[in-house]
């Protein structure tokens, strides 16, 4: 909505500058940090704030695949954080400057439960990509895995919906003015037919969406935690899969979990793989693995440890803005 409603961007920024004004005069800033995209803001607010001399800050995420949402505003800033630490070429391509700042998690909030460890996988997100794959690969070897989040169950009024959509999706795959779109429906069409169906067939091993609360607790009730890093570039079927960091990389080890996920060189600079963090490359290693730590506790308890510790030692948001301090001569 606030991309095309002028007017609230409008408003939005005025009172941005508004406030902004407001509050220096008692203390001037020493920085203006901020997570906006395209479309929420007038750049000229920006602008505005940059003449006071402080340094601004955007933080962004998912640009491995959603590069299009920052990439006009980010010329307004004076550092784009990134989050992915492939995606600085993007923003030196259209011309701002960009510095990779990971992604962290509060150990305030995120940290072991004294509850009964009673699942043994489980995987809290959004049913897009490649995640039914591997939940459906799983579940046909006989893991009892649990998937909660938008997307993973149906329900009555969501059983109209998924029928609708079907329809929608078909009846664009045989229209025959616009191959392009005839490709993303088939695409989502074949998609949508397997997930319905993995549903029908493992009905209770999927789940509405949970609380934060939930989410934390689900870390220490379950055996083993999943974590998936494919994604199809702007959530396209038919484009390309990347694959990307998410809070949950960095939020399941601080929370104690045993977390598994797949492989890249990028997590392996954050945790050291098999050791802190388990592993995979494929649906077949993944497999294995869960397999492994199901039937070796022990094993499974030193990863688990292990990954916390680390959490702990470097990857805390107080880690994360002592550096940013640091890069920008900001010192307490």
């Amino acid at each position: 909505m606030w991309r095309k409603d002028r007017h609230l961007r409008s408003s939005f920024s005025q009172k941005l500058l508004d406030t902004f004004r407001h509050e220096s005069k008692g203390r001037p800033f020493d920085l203006f940090f901020s997570y906006l995209m395209d479309g929420m803001i007038d750049p000229s607010a920006i602008d505005d704030i940059r003449k006071s001399g402080i340094p601004t800050c955007n933080f962004s995420c998912n640009n491995a695949h959603q590069f299009e949402n920052v990439d006009e505003l980010s010329v307004h800033f004076d550092y784009n954080l990134h989050s992915e630490k492939g995606s600085g070429d993007k923003f030196h391509a259209v011309g701002a400057t960009p510095k990779w700042w990971p992604m962290a998690s509060n150990p305030n909030y995120f940290k072991p439960l004294k509850v009964l460890r009673e699942l043994p996988a489980s995987f809290v997100g959004a049913n897009y990509s490649l995640r039914a794959r591997y939940i459906a690969h799983l579940l046909e070897h006989g893991v009892d895995v649990h998937a909660y989040g938008p997307g993973w169950i149906g329900g009555a009024t969501k059983q109209w919906r998924s029928i609708a959509k079907r329809y929608k999706y078909l009846l664009f795959a045989l229209w025959p003015l616009d191959r392009q779109l005839q490709s993303q429906a088939s695409s989502s069409l074949a998609e949508h037919d397997f997930r319905r169906f993995l549903n029908q067939r493992f009905p209770k091993n999927f789940h509405a969406p949970v609380s934060d609360d939930v989410l934390v607790e689900l870390y220490s009730r379950s055996h083993i935690s999943l974590g998936f890093l494919e994604v199809h570039d702007r959530h396209d079927p038919t484009r390309p899969v990347v694959q990307h960091l998410h809070l949950r990389d960095f939020e399941g080890p601080m929370s104690g979990a045993l977390y598994c996920t797949g492989y890249t060189d990028e997590l392996a600079e954050m945790f050291e793989p098999d050791k802190e963090i388990v592993v995979y490359h494929n649906q077949f290693e993944l497999l294995d693995k869960v397999r492994f730590y199901l039937s070796h506790p022990v094993e499974a308890q030193l990863v688990r440890h292990a990954g916390r510790a680390r959490a702990l030692a470097q990857h805390t948001y107080r880690h994360r803005f002592e550096k940013l301090f640091d890069f920008l001569g900001l010192h307490s």
